[in-house]
């Protein structure tokens, strides 16, 4: 039971979903560096598709993320796969020194710092960072002169 509350933990933690600061010591930095070191481009990728699958359920923007329901379940599956890997492969042996010496807290830390390097990855995209800026040529900068003196 311990683990599942470690998946779901990690999981709902993945993207840094909470405003909680970030803080981490010598052996969750170890898991993260690890965890960010052992997914490559391609994970990362489902990843951030995993982020937009849950954030569209959300009332507010569901009518914006158009997903079958196979669709969501074959990204479920991708980082679950991903998931299991990194834990019981990849960085077995730095997630456990990690939760011996550091506590639970340590899978929602290492995981947001994955979730920060994916998302920068896709950030750093000429098309999302044009469309990120997309709002600023809709500024009243004449409402924020104030800001200049």
């Amino acid at each position: 039971m311990k683990k599942i509350i470690y998946i779901f933990a990690s999981l709902s933690f993945l993207f840094n979903i909470s405003n909680e600061p970030i803080f981490a010591g010598p052996f969750g930095d170890e898991m993260a560096r690890c965890l960010v070191t052992s997914t490559n481009k391609r994970d990362k990728a489902k990843l951030v598709k995993w982020v937009l699958k849950v954030y569209g359920e959300h009332p507010e923007v569901s009518n914006m993320v158009n997903l079958s329901e196979r669709e969501k379940n074959v990204i479920d599956k991708d980082v679950a796969q991903i998931f299991t890997r990194l834990l019981s492969e990849d960085c077995a042996d730095e997630t456990k020194k990690a939760l011996d010496y550091e506590g639970d807290k340590v899978m929602y830390t290492a995981f947001s710092v994955l979730g920060q390097v994916a998302a920068k990855g896709f950030n750093e995209h000429p098309n999302v960072a044009n469309s990120m800026n997309k709002f600023i040529e809709l500024i009243d900068t004449e409402k924020l002169d104030y800001l200049n003196k």
